[in-house]
Order: C-alpha cells, then sequence, then structure tokens
C-alpha cells in the first residue's frame, strides 16, 4: 500500500541532496556529506517543523561564521526565479528554511537580510519571516515596501501585502496594525489597482485581517477603491476582503455588496434532523425562508455553530451558507449538512452545542443538539 503524502515530506532526502550540491558548487569548502548526515538520518522522527528548523541550524553550523558570506553562498545556491504566479510543486520549499535563517541569524544585518529575504521570495515565499524586520525596525521596513510595491515581479508584490497582514495565519500577529492600521492602508494604496490575481487574493487577505479589529476602516477603504479604480477584479477584491465583515453583520459591507440591510425575512420550520450526533458524523439542518419586503432583496445566508468548549461555555464560528436574491413573497427552502468529521488539531467537546441561520448579519434564535465525542 502506498503510504500517503505528509507536509513534512517536502523536505526529503533528494530535496537535501540537491541543496547540498547547489551549495557545493558555490563554495568549495563546503562539507557537502557531513551536512547530509547530519539532516537525512533525523528526518523520519521530525515534523515539518522539526525538519526545517534541523535544516536551518545545519546551515548555521556548516556555513562560514560571517553571515554576510554566509548570505552570499545561499543566494548564489538559489534556484533560478519563479516564471509564473502561482506556486506549484514542493522542491521550492527549501527556500523556508534559508528565509528562517535570515531572520533568526541576520538581525544585526538590516541591509544583507532585507536583500536576502527580497531575493528568497522571488523563488518562494518569504512573508513569516519578514515581520521579524518590520518590528525590528518598522519604519525603514515600510519604507522598503512601499519601494517594492512598485517591483515588476508580483511575488515581490504579494510579499509587500503578505508579509505586513496583521493576523497572517501561523505567523506572529503584527500588533502595530491590529492599533493602527492606517500606515498599512497607504502600503496597500500603493498596491492597486494589482494585475495579478496572486496579489489581489493577498491584499484582500491583509483587508480581511484589519476587518476582524478596524471594521470601518476597511469599508471606507472599499469604497474608496471602487470609485477610484473601478472593473470586475476589483470587483472580486472587494467581495472576497468583506467575507469577515458581511459574516459579522456590518451595515456599511452588507450595503457595498448589495445586501439588503435589515432584510425582510421571516423564517419558518427550522430543525435539526438528528438532535443527537457523534463525532465523524453530519449536523443536518433545514428551514424555509418567506420574503416579506416589498422589493427584491438580496440576501447572505450563513449559520452560526455554537461549540461547547472545555470549561462548558460556548464558542460561536460563523460558516457561509448562501446568497440568494429573492423576490416579494417568495418561499424558499434551505438545507445543510456541516461535517463534524475530526479535521486537524482543533478538539470536540461532548455536551449540548447550538446552531442558528445568520441572514445579513441578524442572527435567528438557536436550536440545540448534542455531540457525542465516543470517549
Amino acid at each position: 500500500m502506498q503510504e500517503t503524502f505528509q507536509l513534512r515530506d517536502v523536505f526529503n532526502p533528494q530535496v537535501i541532496n540537491d541543496f547540498a550540491a547547489a551549495i557545493k558548487s558555490n563554495w568549495s569548502d563546503f562539507d557537502e556529506m557531513n551536512f547530509k548526515n547530519e539532516i537525512i538520518p533525523k528526518f523520519p522522527e521530525l515534523s515539518y517543523g522539526g525538519r526545517s528548523n534541523l535544516i536551518m541550524e545545519k546551515l548555521r553550523e556548516f556555513l562560514p561564521d560571517d553571515y554576510p558570506s554566509a548570505i552570499d553562498i545561499l543566494l548564489r545556491s538559489l534556484m533560478p526565479e519563479l516564471e509564473i504566479e502561482e506556486i506549484s510543486g514542493f522542491e521550492r520549499f527549501i527556500v523556508m528554511p534559508q528565509c528562517a535563517f535570515v531572520s533568526r541569524y541576520g538581525r544585526d544585518h538590516y541591509e544583507v537580510s532585507i536583500k536576502a529575504l527580497y531575493e528568497m521570495t522571488k523563488r518562494f515565499t518569504a512573508e513569516g519571516d519578514l515581520r521579524t524586520f518590520i518590528e525590528l525596525e518598522p519604519e525603514r521596513t515600510m519604507a522598503m515596501l512601499h519601494e517594492w510595491s512598485q517591483d515588476s515581479n508580483c511575488h515581490v508584490r504579494r510579499l509587500v501585502s503578505e508579509g505586513a497582514r496583521p493576523r497572517l495565519p501561523l505567523g506572529r500577529r503584527l500588533k502595530m496594525f491590529i492599533e493602527n492600521p492606517k500606515p498599512l492602508m497607504a502600503l496597500l494604496d500603493k498596491l492597486v489597482p494589482e494585475p495579478t490575481l496572486l496579489v489581489r487574493r493577498s491584499i484582500a487577505n491583509n483587508l480581511n485581517d484589519v476587518a476582524k479589529d478596524n471594521p470601518d476602516i476597511v469599508v471606507e477603504t472599499l469604497e474608496r477603491w471602487r470609485h477610484k479604480h473601478p472593473s470586475e477584479e476589483m470587483e472580486w477584491l472587494i467581495k472576497h476582503a468583506s467575507r469577515t465583515l458581511i459574516k459579522m453583520g456590518h451595515p456599511g459591507a452588507l450595503k457595498l455588496l448589495g445586501f439588503s440591510d435589515g432584510a425582510a425575512v421571516r423564517m419558518e420550520n427550522f430543525r435539526v434532523v438528528r438532535p443527537k450526533i457523534k463525532v465523524g458524523d453530519y449536523l443536518e439542518f433545514s428551514f424555509d425562508l418567506i420574503s416579506e419586503g416589498k422589493q427584491e432583496q438580496n440576501l447572505a445566508v450563513d449559520f452560526v455553530v455554537y461549540f461547547m468548549k472545555s470549561n462548558g461555555k460556548h464558542a460561536s464560528k460563523v460558516f457561509k451558507l448562501t446568497t440568494k436574491t429573492v423576490q416579494p413573497g417568495e418561499k424558499i427552502q434551505l438545507k445543510k449538512r456541516h461535517s463534524f468529521k475530526k479535521i486537524g488539531i482543533r478538539p470536540y467537546y461532548a455536551g449540548e452545542h447550538r446552531v442558528a441561520i445568520q441572514i445579513n448579519g441578524k442572527e435567528s434564535e438557536a436550536l440545540k443538539f448534542w455531540l457525542e465525542t465516543n470517549i
């Protein structure tokens, strides 16, 4: 039986062999054999992060102690720049521990380190490690990002947005932009209009981050961009950037996307198919919506699950269900199956859960259901 691919396998013996050979070809004193022997035999017991950290640490051990010299060797050993927007395949993940090398050991060599991340992001991505320098030298780094926002390489422009996201997944939060997003907005202004989907997606994700703490600024920014840069691409960006705002029921965002504020609808026959389910099952529910408005209405229909926590309290999470345009008096029937299969590291806790329907940000009364964890 073929083994299932795991993310940690992006760092594998062949990748290390190729990487070591590239370094050797650019620095004849490199101890290629011992470098590989210090890494490859340890892979089976290590996670993705463990493998990446090991490579970074061994680079420190086997490259010259002089940091600028070590970076020069790494840059000369890089694979060719990406020639397309999207990153495909796994061989380029080897750039990640090199970026980590920069942010760990290059804090006292700003110019060398920033140049290195600029080159490395053109091969993979450096957003997680750029954040170290945003925090250490905010004014200097922001000035550099303003310059990079006009770079001809789309991966560099993406780094400008992605590296400055306030709540980058798996990265440290940038509290400076959570507390005051205005410098970030000025930076994103430089990026629009943006021709590539790769960068537009990052800009939208950045704004979605900002919306969680500063929703009004995001709505104002999107309104201004729509007026200044009208296009289908901008409409896509607005919709993608507004997904948290719509779940919040923000009036400005609802208006921006053409949803009716205070939708005139009545909900009937809301029911949970099975009030008791187990981990691995589906929560199934259905309901009817009847339009009571005198005009056509655009509806953003979501559902809210109140998950039981370990302390006996509940934590809510909003999920997208659908969008609908309804005519006066129209009745629509909706149903949903939501998986409670164990995915990732999030645990489920036994006990009373609840589900509610949210229409244009307004939440219905919740129905109870019970989850069993089979423990």
